[in-house]
């Protein structure tokens, strides 16, 4: 089955980390953006029409700016467009001063099953460096109202490595979380892009984010905390109760079919892949239908080590003989001299054919995919 990917790239505020192609939503006609969305949607490749589909992600930006009415149209669009199976993932992003209990039961009410509050800190003081626009009170509420509405599965998103982090007040903020009934959560590594707000001040000297061995130490003391509170270790930055996994990015992980919508958005199918052009004010005037595409012409090796990479990010690992099967001899196969290596590093564990990344390989999985697939491979 396919994936469904639509964005929604208008924000209130550019947080200070935040390099994502958005616009401001206010003054922003979100009625005319909803309405060349739906036209996109039913526009979509002859070869897509009536797939069958089972899961619908809405991203941003804050799609939880949209009013559940034009998140509704969207979803008719969908369902005219599509096979939606009954037991559909559909999940939204929000920001915490976004959803309260009317809001989320109207979003229920549509079909929607899964949210993700923005979290980012349970620390005041961080999340006015972040530039975001709730408190660490206000997140809590989203999440109490979240967990007592019909949604059924409830995430939280948050970063380590923020300049000034404490360990203590990082590792309190998600026992907060898990105590109070998250069902998945993402712990993502600061990520500092040169073009950012927090880049110029890091940049400048202003800022300085944690060291690389006390963001480590900090991540392992986090995953041991949700392991213990029975939250599966499933990908390198996720957690989740069982039965709680993001179906839809394990499309991304597991080098399945998804389509994307809206612009910058991001599709892979019929053994394509492709992007919508990032320019919000073309795609408005052509109608979303018609908006520029920007192929994305791999080779098969290039697929292959990409295919490889996400993969091991999954706790299982990957099957080395599908993939060899898929995309080609040029990837490893179990026996290989390399992987040995990895393994007496302890970076990784062989088992059969299949291939998956040691705790220390995942805090190292950059250097371990850099050896995996040399370029010299890649051509």
């Amino acid at each position: 089955m396919i994936g469904l990917y639509l964005h929604f790239p208008y924000c209130t505020v550019r947080c200070s980390y935040c390099d994502f192609y958005l616009v401001p939503a206010r003054g922003n006609d979100l009625r005319g953006y909803v309405a060349a969305l739906c036209d996109e949607i039913r526009r979509v490749d002859p070869r897509f029409r009536g797939r069958a589909a089972d899961t619908v992600s809405f991203g941003g930006g804050t799609p939880s700016l949209l009013p559940p009415a034009l998140l509704a149209g969207v979803l008719e669009s969908i369902r005219d467009t599509f096979a939606l199976g009954g037991d559909a993932e559909i999940s939204l992003e929000a920001n915490p001063e976004d959803l309260e209990a009317r809001r989320l039961e109207e979003l229920a009410g549509l079909g929607v099953n899964r949210v993700t509050l923005g979290v980012q800190t349970l620390d005041d003081r961080l999340l006015g460096v972040l530039r975001r626009s709730h408190t660490a009170w206000r997140a809590m509420q989203a999440v109490a109202a979240a967990r007592a509405s019909p949604v059924r599965s409830v995430g939280a998103d948050l970063i380590l490595g923020l300049p000034g982090q404490g360990r203590a007040e990082a590792l309190a903020g998600i026992e907060r979380l898990a105590g109070a009934g998250i069902d998945h959560l993402s712990l993502y590594l600061l990520e500092i892009h040169p073009r950012t707000r927090l880049g110029r001040a890091v940049a400048l000297g202003r800022l300085a984010p944690l060291p690389d061995e006390a963001v480590a130490t900090l991540y392992e003391e986090a995953a041991d905390l949700l392991v213990a509170r029975g939250f599966e270790h499933y990908e390198i930055s996720n957690f989740a109760l069982p039965g709680h996994r993001s179906r839809h990015n394990l499309k991304y992980w597991t080098d399945q079919e998804y389509l994307g919508f809206g612009p910058s958005a991001h599709s892979y199918a019929g053994g394509e892949r492709w992007s919508n052009a990032p320019r919000l004010r073309a795609y408005l005037s052509g109608s979303g239908g018609r908006i520029e595409r920007l192929d994305d012409p791999q080779p098969r090796s290039v697929r292959g080590a990409e295919a490889l990479f996400t993969g091991l990010r999954l706790s299982e690992g990957v099957d080395l003989e599908a993939l060899r099967l898929r995309y080609g001899r040029g990837l490893p196969a179990a026996g290989d001299p390399l992987l040995a290596d990895l393994a007496r590093a302890g970076l990784v564990e062989v088992t059969g054919n299949r291939l998956r990344l040691t705790r220390r390989g995942r805090l190292l999985s950059n250097e371990v995919f850099e050896r995996l697939m040399p370029p010299a491979q890649l051509t």
